[in-house]
Order: C-alpha cells, then structure tokens, then sequence
C-alpha cells in the first residue's frame, strides 16, 4: 500500500489523488512499521527484544534520514511527479524478499 500511495503521488496535478495517495501510503506505512516490528520480535527469545527494539528503530531512523535525503536529490535532478514514480517502483522491490520469505518458512516463529 505503501508502494501504490507512492506512485499515486506522482500524479501531483489533481489534488484529490494527492491526498488520497497520501492516505493511502501513510495507511500502508503505519501497518509496515507493526508489522515489521512484530516479525522481528517473533524470530528472538524474549531475552532479545531490546536489541530488536534498537535495531529495528536505529534501521527506520537512518532509513527515513537517508530517504529523505535521497528522495531529494532524486526530486531535484528530475523533478517531483518522476521521482515519486521512481521511489514506489522501488519501494515494491521489498516485495521479492517478503514472498520469499514466506514461501521457504522463514516467517515461522525461532528462537522460543
């Protein structure tokens, strides 16, 4: 969802669609952050939860740093309907490893 509000917002000359593809990525983004957070604890001992809390938060802060910054740069050599059609093209590359993921078991509880 994340991915597809990117893409929308690359149709920056209606307003409407902007606000719903802000919707839309925001609404994706909130589930990821749980998400990813979840399985992560899930794959450790209890033990092992603060250091998945500080991975997990170091991992979104420097990606968001590093993003906003390349999403920048991004924007200003080609412009900003380009470069959010660029950044969800590849936000959907998280997908491959996700199914992947999912298909050979590794999303299976460890470490209990």
């Amino acid at each position: 969802m994340s991915a597809t509000g990117t893409l929308l917002m690359a149709l920056t000359s209606s307003p409407v669609v902007v606000v719903i593809a802000v919707a839309v990525f925001g609404f994706g983004f909130g589930v990821t952050q749980n998400a990813t957070l979840t399985l992560m604890y899930s794959r450790v001992p209890a033990a092992g939860h603060g250091t998945v809390s500080a991975l997990w938060n170091f991992a979104h802060d420097v990606g968001m740093g590093v993003g906003a910054v390349a999403f920048g740069w991004l924007a200003a050599g080609t412009g900003y309907p380009w470069a959010f059609a660029l950044t969800g093209a590849a936000m959907l590359t998280a997908l491959a490893p996700a199914w992947r993921d999912r298909r050979t078991g590794e999303g299976k509880r460890r470490g209990s």
